[in-house]
């Protein structure tokens, strides 16, 4: 995800700097533009219900035959809450309202960061499975059937294991800081645990 030019407005006398960030400047104002960042942003839905979880099986690529929540990336202009619900969306046939922040993951990739989060959301009734080319199958697993198949990662694995053993969630607080565009706070003092069996 690419995120915007931020640009810094200082009001002093005039200066040089040195450096990657590119600067313009004049008696008393100074701006400094700061360097764009990418960022491989993922996203996966967490989805339990009566002691159960949401699976699927990737149909192809390095993960052909492997199981583990539906997930994705974030497209350009779409917030990491909606990106999962599309992506559960597309993968299962499922549409659900994400109920709080359950797990993030952080790496370095090509000299660059890599971010994955992980939402915990509920869905209503029952779909039919929507395979594609991308999932060969849908499935709900209990604890026990998790513990023999094979997993696109053991981050996917102990995710799945936590939501099924003790859950807990970050819920979203986007009131206490109303914007007009998408907007979402997470904080750990908020962090409510559900109890096994409640519904996702």
């Amino acid at each position: 995800m690419l995120q915007k030019i931020a640009s810094l407005y200082i009001n002093t006398r005039l200066f040089s700097c040195r450096g990657s960030n590119r600067l313009s400047y004049s008696r008393s104002k100074i701006w400094v533009l700061m360097a764009s960042l990418l960022c491989d942003l993922g996203v996966a839905a967490r989805v339990v219900r009566a002691g159960t979880i949401l699976l699927v099986q990737e149909a192809s690529g390095a993960h052909k035959g492997r199981w583990g929540l539906p997930k994705g990336r974030v497209d350009q202009g779409e917030s990491p809450e909606t990106a999962a619900l599309r992506e559960l969306k597309e993968e299962t046939g499922h549409q659900g309202q994400v109920m709080g922040l359950a797990g993030v993951r952080t790496a370095l990739r090509n000299d660059g960061p890599a971010v994955f989060l992980c939402y915990d959301v509920h869905v209503e009734g029952d779909v039919a499975a929507q395979v594609n080319e991308e999932i060969s199958s849908i499935k709900w697993f209990t604890l026990t059937q998790c513990a023999s198949i094979e997993w696109v990662s053991e981050t996917m694995h102990q995710l799945a294991i936590d939501g099924l053993t003790q859950r807990s969630l970050m819920p979203n607080l986007a009131g206490l800081t109303p914007r007009s565009s998408p907007y979402a706070v997470y904080r750990t003092s908020k962090t409510e645990r559900l109890r096994q069996g409640d519904a996702s």
